[in-house]
């Protein structure tokens, strides 16, 4: 039986790091011994966050790096800092993004665009950048956060659930062209994770109700676990996409 491998040492990059499922990963890498670049646009969360993982025993090392993904220069230079700091980049989290419901004729075009731009032009060119030296090295990981809303569609999410669609679509092409180079890439699809995700969606009380039917909700560092899991694979096997939702929580 291949045994797990043992992330200390390693290079990761996360974006979206400053709360949430974000935050939750980075933490759970940097409690694993990687060293790990926080990336987001809220420089203050990253710093705090940052300053309670020095403070942790066997924690891995972290810098905090400004960068908002819809910038191609804050994207490349969130990776150029990695690369300068510890010469290598293992793992690349592509967190960075945001929801949003209601029916689309009512929809606002400008909130569309900016969902669209950081979840899906973001994204693009977080993989852009990020798996280049992954390719140049020959290894690595790349770890996509989608959503089950990518996979089952509803009534009221047609640009969220459109924008995960689209993020599942790209992990699945990445893995295809940098698999054989020896990139492995994993899709992540989660379903309701109690976060500060559904205040910043400006989700209405009813929903989570409607989505749980009483089940209990998942937690960011229930994703992160997973993904510390996914990361910890042998290096010939790869999760490719990866379904966790609250048990209970049948639909979405």
């Amino acid at each position: 039986m291949s045994e797990l491998r043992d992330l200390r040492g390693q290079v990761a990059l996360v974006t979206g790091a400053s709360s949430g499922i974000g935050a939750a990963i980075a933490e759970a890498l940097a409690l694993r011994g990687v060293r790990v670049t926080l990336a987001a646009r809220r420089v203050d969360r990253l710093d705090a966050l940052a300053q309670r993982l020095r403070q942790a025993d066997g924690a891995g090392e972290t810098q905090v790096v400004a960068c908002d993904v819809r910038e191609e220069a804050q994207v490349r230079e969130a990776v150029s800092q990695t690369l300068e700091r510890w010469g290598a980049l293992d793992i690349l989290v592509a967190n960075a993004g945001f929801g949003g419901r209601g029916p689309l004729v009512d929809g606002d075009p400008a909130r569309w665009k900016a969902m669209l731009d950081t979840n899906v032009f973001g994204l693009l060119l977080t993989l852009k950048y990020g798996a280049r030296p992954m390719l140049e090295a020959g290894r690595g990981h790349v770890v996509v956060m989608s959503s089950i809303a990518g996979v089952v569609t509803t009534a009221g999410g047609a640009a969220y659930c459109g924008s995960k669609a689209a993020a599942s679509a790209i992990a699945d092409a990445l893995r295809m062209e940098v698999g054989p180079q020896g990139v492995a890439v994993t899709a992540i699809e989660p379903g309701v994770v109690i976060s500060e995700f559904q205040a910043v969606a400006e989700y209405p009380p009813d929903i989570l109700e409607n989505m749980l039917h009483g089940a209990t909700p998942l937690q960011p560092a229930d994703i992160a676990r997973v993904v510390v899991q996914v990361c910890e694979q042998p290096e010939h096997a790869t999760v490719g996409e990866l379904i966790i939702r609250p048990r209970g929580q049948a639909r979405p």
